[in-house]
């Protein structure tokens, strides 16, 4: 039998802090990191999302998209297009754009002349390199 998904409750306690972090990154001020964080919770809980973890990426990715939908749209709805870029993944140039500019990875393999499995390979290197840091600190 597979797993039961989170509670919104049990995903704000593992990852609240961290998407805190990046709420402060790219808010202009800690209120404003504030209500982009509180947002994204609410829709996590009205949409019922607890289940997005059931398929990659893993949740806390598709949580700092969620997120980064919710800024774009509250804070810098003059752009059309949204583009953040986040210090962990400053080294990693593939998941800096499929997370931090929203380019989907079909756009993506086509911009690059890559196969969803090249890009996938590519994708898996660059968690990895995160991890690898992370463990080092």
């Amino acid at each position: 039998m597979g797993q039961s998904p989170p509670s919104v409750h049990k995903l704000y306690q593992d990852y609240g802090v961290r998407l805190y972090v990046v709420a402060l990154e790219i808010a202009p001020d800690q209120a404003a990191a504030e209500k982009i964080l509180t947002e994204t919770f609410v829709k996590i809980h009205e949409q019922q999302l607890v289940q997005l973890n059931e398929h990659p990426p893993p949740i806390y990715i598709t949580l700092i998209k969620l997120l980064l939908q919710i800024a774009h749209q509250h804070l810098y709805t003059d752009q059309t297009k949204c583009s953040f870029k986040l210090k962990q993944f400053e080294h990693t140039p593939l998941l800096q754009k499929l997370i931090g500019e929203q380019i989907s990875l079909e756009n993506y393999c086509q911009e690059n002349q890559l196969s969803r499995a090249e890009a996938a390979k590519e994708i898996r290197k660059e968690m990895l390199s995160i991890r690898k840091v992370k463990s080092e600190k």
